[in-house]
């Protein structure tokens, strides 16, 4: 569902039927922060006061899915959409997310740097050129812990900027290049490539590395991109493992 399209929608109705927020609030028993809330693309109504909601705004429960006004000709239409829309979005929710490389290595990097500094302080003991030497090791490899970390962090927050004020977009999955560089254990790391199309225009995202075993195919996996809506060439993926 578009939640940005729905909370327009919702402030919308409820100007037509000369409420505030507060108004909305007070019949629904909630805070017009939550309304708010809705409005601005922010959440969703919890399950129970979908259909209050609808009843206070005089519109169907389809219509409110749909974000507009519906006509009583493209009513089953839109119906059958959103059924498919939500069904959808439950599939994918129980989806697994695929790890990025940039997690592993954070992981991998810190354990190591903690090892080498504890054999260093033990092996002081009994040679105290050890624990410079193991000093130095545990840096270098805490810096590249600082430096996956970091990765990984802007990744995270791109991925939530876009989730929150982008557009989601359905992608094919079109390739996996796989970079036989980068190996943990019997696992291969892959970037996905997906092609979408955004204002009837084609468009091709390219994913950071995902940790795959060496029996996952392209069908094994499902991929979602975030777009932002004034500029398609900025994007993230998120790439989810169905579990087949």
């Amino acid at each position: 569902m578009d939640q940005k399209r729905i909370g327009a929608f919702i402030a919308q109705c409820r100007k037509e039927k000369n409420l505030t927020q507060m108004q909305i609030a007070e019949l629904l028993g909630i805070t017009n922060q939550a309304v708010s809330k809705w409005e601005n693309g922010r959440g969703m109504p919890d399950v129970s006061l979908l259909q209050p909601l609808c009843d206070v705004l005089g519109i169907s429960l389809n219509e409110l899915f749909s974000g507009e006004h519906i006509s009583a000709e493209e009513y089953k239409g839109k119906a059958e959409e959103n059924i498919s829309k939500l069904f959808k979005e439950k599939q994918i929710a129980n989806f697994k997310p695929v790890k990025n490389v940039f997690s592993i290595c954070a992981n991998v990097t810190l354990f190591v740097a903690v090892a080498e500094l504890a054999i260093g302080l033990v092996g002081n003991f009994f040679n105290s050129t050890i624990l410079k030497a193991m000093l130095i090791n545990a840096s270098v490899w805490l810096i590249l812990f600082l430096a996956s970390i970091s990765k990984l962090a802007y990744d995270k927050k791109k991925l939530k900027t876009l989730k929150y004020s982008g557009a989601c977009m359905d992608c094919e999955i079109e390739d996996m290049i796989p970079a036989v560089w980068i190996r943990v254990a019997n696992y291969v790391s892959c970037k996905i490539v997906c092609r979408f199309i955004y204002e009837g225009k084609e468009h091709k995202a390219v994913s950071n590395y995902y940790v795959l075993s060496p029996f996952k195919r392209k069908e094994d996996l499902y991929a979602n991109v975030y777009i932002s809506p004034n500029n398609p060439a900025k994007y993230s993926v998120e790439l989810f493992q169905t579990g087949r």
